[in-house]
């Protein structure tokens, strides 16, 4: 896990994402506090399918106090909104296999399973569902 965050999440990687074009982030607060943020991905900057009719949900994390309390849905929404906005077929995503939680979420906002990849943590495989919602 150490590896991952440091690979994914230093400060040089951060700074290009938030300066790239065809990716955004919007967070989520409480009064002055950020309790959440949304990442999406636009055409080429996409993980997986970088299918120019589609917006890539990268990210969705929410603090664990907050889970529950809606956040998670209004940054979903806004994903929703976006996508369209502007006119796209599709919102896909990629979900590991044993967050239940989160599988149950998209399934609930309709969600339906595609394909699988595998996600590499370390040095430990594992599998990611991909999951689609067409609009």
């Amino acid at each position: 896990m150490e590896q991952y965050l440091t690979s994914s999440f230093n400060l040089e990687t951060l700074i290009n994402q938030l300066n790239n074009p065809n990716s955004t982030f919007y967070f989520a607060q409480d009064d002055q506090n950020k309790v959440g943020y949304l990442k999406i991905n636009l055409g080429p900057v996409q993980t997986e399918l970088k299918d120019p009719h589609s917006l890539e949900i990268e990210r969705i994390y929410v603090l664990k106090s907050y889970i529950g309390k809606k956040a998670g849905q209004l940054l979903f929404e806004k994903a929703l909104a976006i996508a369209k906005a502007l006119k796209l077929k599709y919102i896909w995503l990629g979900v590991w296999e044993k967050n239940e939680r989160a599988l149950q979420f998209y399934k609930k906002n309709g969600f339906v399973e595609f394909d699988q990849h595998q996600f590499v943590l370390g040095k430990d495989v594992q599998n990611d569902i991909l999951m689609k919602l067409t609009l």
